[in-house]
């Protein structure tokens, strides 16, 4: 698992960011549940993901267990493909 990193905003909401490319259900989950769990409310989390079945799994898991809100989907056009997901805290 790779390094979390903070930045801020300009509405001062925390952002970090994971990169769990590499990574299969059901570890892309327990990752981001773990990351989730060290957030306030309202903080977003970044997910780099490459597992295709993770796209819909993490998204539904955090739903399922109330643990966040899937903000944005986006697919990464870059040298590492896969998806980049925005969670928001609750």
């Amino acid at each position: 698992m790779h390094a979390v990193k903070n930045n801020k905003t300009l509405e001062s909401r925390n952002i970090q960011k994971l990169d769990i490319r590499g990574k299969v259900c059901p570890l892309t989950f327990v990752y981001t549940k773990l990351a989730l769990e060290k957030m306030k409310e309202g903080d977003i989390l970044e997910v780099l993901l490459d597992f295709p079945a993770a796209v819909e799994n993490v998204p539904a898991s955090c739903k399922r267990q109330n643990l966040g809100k899937v903000l944005d989907i986006k697919t990464l056009e870059n040298k590492k493909k896969g998806w980049a997901l925005k969670i928001q805290k609750l």
